[in-house]
Parts: structure tokens; C-alpha cells; sequence
């Protein structure tokens, strides 16, 4: 069993268009991109913790874990060099996923997740081992509620105030230190569209930016 490396991931853009040389988001629909539902709490109600780690495509098939895929590049970890800490890594991430349950509903599926830990970006969650985190885990336990009653507006003004100390709920629901979020992940009720806000995509951010 050798399913096809994923060419890709979907490329997910910001609801804002962004401009200037810190690229940042300015108070403008990203309405290139058609990024108007992100606002419209009928076809929005879902805004989930982003995770700072690295994306992964794992392979199941019949139950069992067939190959790994970083983006275009396909990871041996089924044929793991004694060298070579990513794979490690992942193989530890995996385990850690598979011992909480979190794989267990996977018979046949790519299963899209952050992998995240000690070598990846500095480990912004400071979790103690690697770990494998499926989108879809995220999806049922780290969502704002407050997003899907449309208690507060969505206007630029405001998103800018609530991420300014928006913590990571993935942090909190994990008992790991209190950290402020790294962005949201927003998900339109069609279940494909996707739309990303960080951090450090608004003019009052001072660390280092990710460039995209």
C-alpha cells in the first residue's frame, strides 16, 4: 500500500487583505479571495485554535499506518534512520495521538494534523514529548463557543482587541503552560472552505513574523 504524496496542502489565506512591508492585515475584506463569509456567522460558526508546529498528511489504511507525508515531501518513517530527529519525532508524536485516543476512529483516511514538540518552532505549546494533533481533534474540542453564539462583533477592531490576549485553548484543555494563541483557523459550514487570522498578522505584533 503506497498512497500518492499529497501535491500539497490547501493554501488558506487571511479573511483581510494584507499590505506593507510586514504584510500586514488592514481593515479590508480579503474580497480577492472571496473571504466574505468568514463574517457571516450562517456560513461561519466554527473558530478553532491554530496550532504553531508542522503540518502532516498521515496515511491509514485498513487500521494501520501506512506512510507520512510533510507537504510534498514523503517521510520513511516506517523505515526510520537511527540520524534523523524528524522522524523520530514523528514516530513519537504518532504514539503519543494513538495512547489518547485520538487515532482510534481512523480505519481508511489521510488524516490532516499539526505535529508539534521540542524541535519544531521553538515549541511554542512546551509540551514536554512530541505530539501528533489531527485537525479534526482541534475541531471538537478547541473551538471558541463564543464565535459559534456570534456573541461579540466581527469587525476588524475588535478581532485586533480579542487576539491581543487570546490564549491557546489547546494549551488549556492539555493543562500545558498558559500561552497566547498563535492565530484561528476559521471553517465555513460547507465543511471545505478555510480561512487563517494570526497574531502576527496585525500592525501592533513585535516578535518575528511567519512570512506567509
Amino acid at each position: 500500500m503506497n498512497p500518492d504524496i499529497i501535491v500539497d496542502f490547501p493554501k488558506i489565506s487571511c479573511p483581510y487583505r494584507r499590505e506593507g512591508e510586514d504584510y500586514n492585515a488592514v481593515d479590508v475584506v480579503n474580497s480577492d479571495e472571496s473571504m466574505e463569509w468568514v463574517f457571516d456567522p450562517r456560513q461561519c460558526n466554527l473558530a478553532v485554535d491554530k496550532l504553531d508546529g508542522t503540518n502532516i498528511c498521515v496515511h491509514v489504511r485498513n487500521g494501520e499506518i501506512v506512510a507520512v507525508d510533510n507537504r510534498t515531501t514523503r517521510k520513511p518513517i516506517l523505515k526510520v534512520s537511527a540520524q534523523t530527529r524528524w522522524e523520530g519525532a514523528c514516530l513519537e508524536g504518532l504514539s503519543g495521538a494513538i495512547m489518547r485516543g485520538w487515532m482510534k476512529e481512523y480505519v481508511n483516511a489521510d488524516i490532516y494534523g499539526e505535529l508539534i514538540g521540542p524541535i519544531f518552532n521553538g515549541n511554542r505549546h512546551q509540551t514536554p514529548t512530541h505530539l501528533f494533533v489531527p485537525f479534526d481533534y482541534l475541531k471538537k474540542t478547541c473551538a471558541w463557543r463564543s464565535w459559534a453564539q456570534n456573541k461579540y462583533p466581527r469587525d476588524f477592531a475588535t478581532l485586533s482587541e480579542w487576539f491581543k490576549e487570546l490564549p491557546s485553548l489547546f494549551n488549556t484543555r492539555m493543562k500545558l503552560p498558559d500561552i497566547k494563541a498563535e492565530g484561528l483557523v476559521f471553517y465555513h459550514v460547507d465543511g471545505v472552505r478555510m480561512a487563517k487570522l494570526r497574531r502576527d498578522m496585525y500592525p501592533w505584533y513585535k516578535g518575528q513574523r511567519h512570512g506567509d
